[in-house]
């Protein structure tokens, strides 16, 4: 069968691409005027976009039916590159990280309304607890548990609950955490999934304690590889032909990097 992959980010004008890249770099600016600088950008390339959020790190915008994350700063940057990295390893429990600029400072992503509300996310806690335990077993989980600050990070596509920011999932086989005691090993003290005990002491540690002890060199170094090596399509659109079969079923047909996916 013949598939037609497209690149999002090379549907982008390079020298938009290469004006939005300078923004990490820019000192002195706050959160908000690099994002007022982003907008600015995009206007001025003409790309219909939606502002979809904001973070601390990264403005996000809705272009072409996809999330586009645009890095506000190199901690912005950390956080695309750590997403790209394990989005496959989390299944459909997260939203899918497409393709990222070699730079790190863009990532293209499925795009799900974020929940507005705490309360809403406290409605699908019974969908998203799975999805959260699963995850435990193989990842120390930061920012992503049920909680008032960490709705925003949640969405919906369709009636499934998807995290749509998970910048701070660390794999644990990495030992990056270890407690005053000298312990690595920590489990959740309850189906909120925001706080750890160490199975050795039992102290009672927050996972966003846990998530600052990673420096932003730290976080490039572990994933530095997968922006290096990542596979971007050399024109906006190829088309070949694919054995259905090879394709999950999960995922977009259309993904821009057709090579995650074969």
């Amino acid at each position: 069968m013949l598939y037609k992959y497209i690149s999002r980010l090379n549907k982008l004008p390079l020298e938009l691409k290469y004006e939005l890249g300078t923004l990490v770099y820019q000192r002195g600016m706050l959160p908000m005027s690099r994002k007022a600088e982003a907008v600015r950008i995009l206007k001025k390339y003409g790309i219909d976009f939606i502002d979809v959020g904001t973070g601390t790190n990264r403005f996000i915008v809705r272009y072409d039916g996809f999330a586009l994350k645009i890095a506000l700063d190199t901690d912005g940057v950390a956080d695309n590159i750590q997403e790209y990295a394990i989005s496959d390893s989390l299944g459909s429990g997260a939203a899918i990280a497409y393709e990222l600029s070699r730079g790190g400072h863009l990532l293209v992503a499925e795009y799900c309304p974020a929940f507005s509300t705490y309360m809403e996310m406290y409605n699908y806690r019974d969908k998203i607890i799975p999805i959260l335990r699963q995850w435990s077993q193989r990842f120390l989980l930061g920012d992503v548990g049920i909680s008032k600050i960490n709705y925003a990070n949640w969405g919906l596509r369709g009636v499934q609950p998807k995290c749509i920011d998970y910048a701070y999932l660390f794999p644990s086989k990495l030992n990056l955490f270890q407690c005053l005691c000298g312990e690595y090993s920590m489990e959740f003290t309850d189906n909120t999934f925001t706080t750890y005990k160490c199975t050795c002491c039992g102290r009672i540690i927050d996972d966003s304690d846990l998530r600052q002890r990673v420096t932003q060199a730290e976080r490039i170094k572990l994933f530095k590889n997968v922006a290096e090596n990542s596979l971007e399509l050399t024109d906006t659109e190829l088309t070949m032909e694919i054995d259905d079969a090879t394709i999950p079923k999960e995922y977009n047909p259309d993904a821009p990097d057709i090579f995650r996916y074969l």
